[in-house]
């Protein structure tokens, strides 16, 4: 007989108590993990967990998700738990509860004072109490985990540490006691009463679950107890209530006001012209009807990797590819992966009208996120309707499902669920995550496996992201999860790499990979190199176009500006590309002083965001392919150009950057066909700082690093043909062929690789912090897989948006600011006359103030700096933006009004801010500061 006196929640508000029982809420989360295996889960998911079980059908998988959902609470049937205080109620709640406790059997409990009770969080007193039991440590540590951290230790280590507190299990540590006795009965009566309603007829019949199956009904009931435990979903009941009448009537209740969208099914493609017509209006080129008709030919691709040129149309071929393999291999979803935040803003146009175009057809309402720290900026995803579960207008929800509609999903906002959406636009780092240790890692993973993953731009994530992409990779070939990876230019190297690192999670052999590629494609391009089953593949796909042309040219520094004039006698576009914010600053003040403000066009990561954006819109309504084009236009840029713009340039100037970058600058030239002045009928690139000594640009050399700027230098002809020679430099360049050098430079090439060689060492070992294992690793003590328990390292608690982006990416901490300008006594945007101070209550004024975010120069927040900054501006911002903490838009976000010259000190450097240059700094010779 279930002892339904136990608590599970309690509540007090307006002097009203409420609570929920510990049955209750076991039967609320037990449905709700039912209705999501029915209802939510893809059938991908479902196959891969029924696959890692030690029973295999879905039978048992069903009866073992409702399981673990009906006593993941079961450490809460303890002492340790039910004389908890509550966070907001009375006394009078917590006494009333106890007494009933007491009056039950349980003597004296409201007396008991614990203390040690801290020792034994419910999660692990639920592992623990189920390990006693007998069942299987892979399943207890699933339990264990259930508050998104899995203990360190194994399972059996954990049970012994708990042994140490028996008061906390059953309140009298005498054994032979009836208050003991009352306990463990009770405890094993719950169990009893899961066995049942699970169809297990003993603690036998629970099969065992390998790591990646752990890491999915982990996150699965994370997941499922979160919604169960919203009030608003499952309300908690008065005093006298221990148990609802109509369960089913609870849940379906909640299950409709918390489920808005059903399941993606894509239908089946059988013809990839009749696709592309209906999701773009245009029928494949040659390149993505190749990539498309291997995709559908093929039975079970795992990693689809396309390398191809730059606007080929990888983006279409993508999506379209998303269609095939969902449908192919049972998946619900998309993520769309990109390096940066404009390129993630830029993508999310492209993805919302093929998701209409989706909906539209279907007549399906559908989820979609933009998942970055400034998503809430972008207008687009913000015009997008908010679903938000709970109050929602029905004729709206009826009229989008009956015609298609676009939503966004209001329970999937947040950090730890945006992942858990259907379609996902955003940074690569919520990829990464998936391999960095950190509370609620599950639900990524949970998320992710059951989406077909890309990931764009690959060539762009140097080593220390790559550790981490590449165990992400792993994870992904575990769950056999869709991978399609897209780039331009891709070291061959980098191609093995990820091959390997999907078919070692899958459990496939990865050895002689490499030499299972046929030789004669090495250098081919357009390149489709996927996975069918355990068989690499490769294919060489046609291009889109003939080749062309680009005439390289190397020049030096003092050369610059009257190469300048003489490009611009006939008028033209004119592109200049250098690697760091200040060379590009100090170019365009030359450059304005010599053609004019009117002429010059500056664009880097160092303006205000907004400024940014409308620089970037400007540049593609002039220069991008249906741009009015000015007549005569000098663009100077940093790699913000090379990533994100899809601009078209008549001759281009460039520093010497590694070969993969350089080749994707090119992109920018003559990228479109239209006439041009006669000067620049044939593309050519004049290279920076490309001579054969062995000295180079020490800003390039932060960057980049010598020796690859030197492999670059080597192997940079005179004439590159685009596409042809793209595959071929590159891998030239990242390959380990010795270069033959004069005998001056030798040894300092030598010196290159061994720093090279040094640096990438250590860039590996430091990606191994906080990076997760692979899901094939195997306790050597053991000899077997771990488990969630004892596989973990410590997880850190609180890792913010910000630290965990930090994390996957080896990148200095910034201070980021909003910066204005000084308006009579208030502040206002940079340009402009009113005073927004009176102003910051206004949500739509906050909102846009938001949006001027700029970081600091990094003298200004490296470690020997950090500190005193960011005092300097906490101290600040208390003197003179004390309001901002009362508007959500700005609540924890740092200001500086700079004079009306635009101009401010801090930290002893002088900054000074204008639209046209951006953010520039200089020592000091005051001691003034802001």
């Amino acid at each position: 007989m279930l002892n339904k006196n136990l608590w599970a929640k309690k509540s007090e508000e307006n002097g009203r108590m409420h609570w929920l029982s510990l049955y209750q809420h076991l039967v609320d989360t037990m449905m709700t993990a039912d209705l999501l295996w029915e209802h939510w889960l893809s059938s991908h998911q479902k196959q891969t967990i029924i696959n890692t079980l030690s029973i295999k059908s879905e039978e048992s998988a069903k009866s073992l998700v409702r399981f673990l959902a009906a006593v993941h609470d079961l450490g809460k049937a303890t002492p340790a738990f039910q004389t908890l205080t509550g966070y907001s109620n009375s006394k009078d709640l917590d006494d009333i509860l106890l007494e009933r406790l007491h009056v039950n059997g349980f003597t004296d409990i409201s007396s008991l004072r614990l203390t040690a009770y801290q020792r034994t969080p419910h999660a692990i007193a639920s592992q623990t109490l189920l390990y006693d039991f007998g069942v299987p440590e892979s399943v207890a540590s699933i339990v264990g985990a259930h508050h998104g951290k899995a203990s360190r230790e194994t399972v059996k280590e954990v049970a012994r540490s708990q042994r140490a507190y028996p008061a906390n299990y059953y309140q009298i540590e005498q054994e032979d006691h009836v208050v003991n006795q009352l306990w463990k009965e009770t405890q094993r009566s719950y169990l009893a009463w899961a066995l049942e309603r699970c169809s297990f007829e003993s603690i036998k019949d629970i099969p065992s679950v390998l790591l990646p199956g752990q890491m999915l009904l982990s996150g699965l009931i994370i997941m499922a107890d979160w919604i169960a435990s919203n009030p608003q979903f499952f309300p908690l009941q008065s005093l006298d209530v221990v148990d609802v009448q109509d369960q089913e009537a609870r849940a379906g209740y909640a299950w409709r006001l918390w489920n808005k969208t059903q399941p993606w099914e894509p239908s089946p493609v059988y013809s990839i012209d009749t696709l592309f017509e209906r999701r773009f209006g245009f029928t494949p080129r040659a390149t993505q009807a190749d990539f498309l008709s291997e995709t559908l030919q093929a039975n079970n691709i795992g990693i689809l990797i396309l390398e191809a040129p730059m606007g080929s149309g990888k983006t279409e071929a993508a999506l379209a590819a998303v269609e095939i393999l969902a449908e192919k291999a049972g998946c619900q979803g998309v993520f769309f992966g990109l390096p940066t935040q404009a390129t993630s803003n830029s993508m999310f146009s492209r993805v919302l009208a093929w998701l209409n175009s989706i909906s539209s057809e279907q007549h399906e309402t559908m989820s979609l996120s933009l998942s970055h720290g400034r998503s809430a900026l972008n207008d687009e995803y913000m015009a997008l309707p908010l679903f938000s579960q709970i109050e929602i207008d029905d004729s709206y929800s009826n009229n989008a499902k009956n015609n298609g509609s676009i939503i966004v999903n209001e329970w999937f906002s947040g950090r730890k669920k945006a992942s858990l959406d259907d379609f996902v636009v955003g940074t690569v780092d919520q990829l990464l995550m998936m391999a960095l240790n950190q509370k609620h890692l599950a639900l990524r993973h949970l998320g992710n496996s059951r989406k077909v993953m890309i990931i764009d731009e690959a060539h762009a994530y140097e080593v220390y992201m790559s550790q981490y992409l590449d165990r992400a990779i792993e994870w992904l070939g575990s769950y056999q999860v869709p991978l399609i990876i897209l780039s331009a230019t891709l070291p061959a190297s980098r191609r093995i790499e990820m091959l390997s690192a999907y078919l070692k999670g899958k459990g496939s052999k990865v050895r002689g990979i490499e030499d299972s590629l046929d030789s004669s494609l090495a250098d081919a391009y357009p390149l489709l190199t996927y996975t069918d089953g355990d068989n690499v593949q490769q294919k060489k796909i046609s291009s889109i176009a003939d080749s062309k042309i680009v005439r390289i040219d190397r020049i030096e520094d003092d050369q610059l500006l009257n190469l300048a004039h003489d490009l611009m006698a006939q008028g033209g576009i004119l592109g200049i590309i250098v690697n760091t914010v200040k060379r590009a600053q100090e170019f365009a003040t030359v450059f304005i002083d010599e053609f004019g403000s009117e002429i010059v066009e500056l664009l880097h990561s160092s303006f205000i965001a907004s400024h940014r954006i409308n620089k970037e819109k400007t540049l593609i309504s002039t220069i991008g392919k249906n741009g009015y084009r000015p007549e005569k236009q000098i663009i100077i840029g940093t790699q913000v150009i090379e990533q994100s713009l899809d601009i078209d340039f008549d001759v281009m100037i460039s520093d010497l950057a590694p070969m993969d970058l350089l080749l994707q600058r090119m992109g920018r030239l003559h990228r479109h066909d239209r006439l041009r002045p006669e000067k620049h009928s044939k593309p050519v690139c004049y290279v920076l700082g490309a001579n054969k000594t062995m000295e180079f640009d020490r800003g390039s050399e932060a960057i980049y690093h010598s020796f690859i700027l030197a492999r670059t230098q080597y192997y940079l002809p005179d004439h590159i043909s685009i596409p042809d020679d793209i595959s071929p430099l590159v891998q030239k360049v990242y390959g380990d062929a010795t270069l033959d050098l004069p005998e001056i430079y030798k040894s300092s090439y030598d010196e290159m690789k061994r720093s090279e060689d040094a640096y990438l060492a250590n860039k590996k070992l430091k990606a191994g912090v906080f990076r997760i294992d692979s899901p094939t690793w195997k306790d050597k003590r053991l000899g077997r897989t771990v488990c969630l328990a004892g596989w973990f390292d410590d997880a850190p608690n609180n890792f913010s948006d910000e630290r965990a982006n930090a994390q996957v990416r080896d990148t200095d901490e910034t201070i980021e600011v909003i910066i204005l300008q000084k308006v009579g006594e208030g502040y206002g945007f940079f340009g402009t006359t009113e005073n927004l101070k009176n102003k910051i209550n206004d949500p739509e004024v906050a909102k846009k103030i938001a949006s001027q975010t700029i970081a600091l120069p990094r003298v200004l927040s490296a470690p020997w700096a950090f500190e005193k900054t960011l005092k300097e501006l906490e101290n600040y911002n208390k003197l003179n933006l004390k309001a901002w903490t009362n508007q959500v838009w700005l609540k924890g976000m740092l200001g500086m009004i700079l004079d009306a010259e635009g101009k401010c000190t801090i930290n002893g450097y002088r900054l000074t801010y204008n639209n046209k240059i951006g953010f520039t700094y200089e020592r000091s010779i005051t001691n003034e500061s802001i």
